[in-house]
């Protein structure tokens, strides 16, 4: 008997047994109907020589994809383009989240995957509702990632900002630090000042959770700092320097559940991840505040100069 036929019988074998919810005595015990759920079921096709695949590795695989009725819906091979994807991030069904466990590179599978662990009740395209899917998946790749940052889409905005920011401020000729469009209006110097003062600011908050009348105070202290007749040359690094424990606070979110941690916000509970993205929001809107008065001024952001 062919072995993939042993392993289909010996899996409805182990389906037919009866489950007990028998605990010892020291467990107190739960009344009710044991609900089953729609197993995982698999065939080992060809058991892979490379290495094993390790949990929140990127797989790169080869796939095809049938309806239990023999249609075909889905085919890598047919693109000649393997699919590329990080195990545990939720970007494959979950049937394929659990499907590669075990296996080797250079190993192929058939996975039986339950509606449960595809498309679910409403289906999706050409995957009608309920539908149980069957793959024969082969085992491509499977490499190292480095750990996700939990502020990731914080820091993808941030990137830019950040030398755009510091790439400005080095352009902005010395002697128009002190230029403003007119009374009453931030001058250069002061708008970079307020970009590393709100950082300073938002930083505290998202970190100490300071009472309202230490922020005040700060707001305070700020506005007495934008009047310092700084250098270019110490602005710079001061903006240099706030932008840096920015990314040093992004990058040390190590959780999501961090980001949705409430914290106060002037007096009213907010997300931290909240918090931390009003920074990137004022950032933008100053540099874009500083962006104008370059163009008045007759000076060219340096990203928007033509490539040599």
């Amino acid at each position: 008997m062919r072995p993939e036929v042993l392993l289909v019988i010996l899996a409805a074998s182990l389906n037919a047994q009866t489950f007990d919810p028998k605990m010892p005595a020291a467990v107190p015990p739960a009344a009710g109907t044991v609900v089953e759920t729609a197993p995982l079921r698999y065939i080992e096709l060809q058991v892979g020589t490379g290495a094993a695949a390790k949990p929140g590795q990127e797989y790169t695989v080869h796939y095809t994809g049938w309806l239990r009725d023999g249609v075909k819906f889905d085919s890598s091979v047919d693109g000649g383009k393997p699919l590329k994807f990080v195990q545990g991030r939720r970007q494959v069904i979950a049937g394929w989240e659990m499907g590669f466990e075990g296996m080797k590179v250079g190993g192929k599978r058939r996975l039986f995957l339950p509606y449960a662990l595809a498309y679910g009740e409403n289906g999706r395209g050409k995957i009608p509702p309920k539908a149980e899917l069957i793959f024969d998946v082969e085992l491509l790749d499977a490499k190292d990632m480095p750990p996700l940052v939990a502020a990731a889409e914080l820091l993808l905005p941030f990137n830019d900002l950040e030398k755009q920011v510091l790439a400005l401020a080095k352009a902005i000729p010395e002697e128009k630090y002190s230029w403003r469009p007119g009374p009453g209006v931030r001058s250069f110097k002061e708008v970079f000042l307020h970009i590393v003062y709100g950082n300073q600011l938002l930083l505290n908050v998202a970190g100490n959770s300071p009472s309202r009348e230490e922020l005040v105070k700060q707001i305070e202290q700020n506005a007495k700092g934008e009047q310092d007749p700084a250098t270019k040359e110490k602005i710079v690094g001061m903006l240099t320097e706030s932008l840096s424990e920015v990314r040093k606070t992004l990058e040390g979110v190590r959780t999501t559940s961090a980001l949705t941690r409430d914290i106060d916000f002037f007096g009213r509970p907010a997300p931290m991840g909240g918090v931390l993205a009003t920074i990137d929001t004022h950032i933008s809107e100053h540099l874009g505040q500083a962006i104008a008065y370059a163009r008045v001024n007759g000076i060219v952001p340096p990203w928007s100069l033509p490539s040599k």
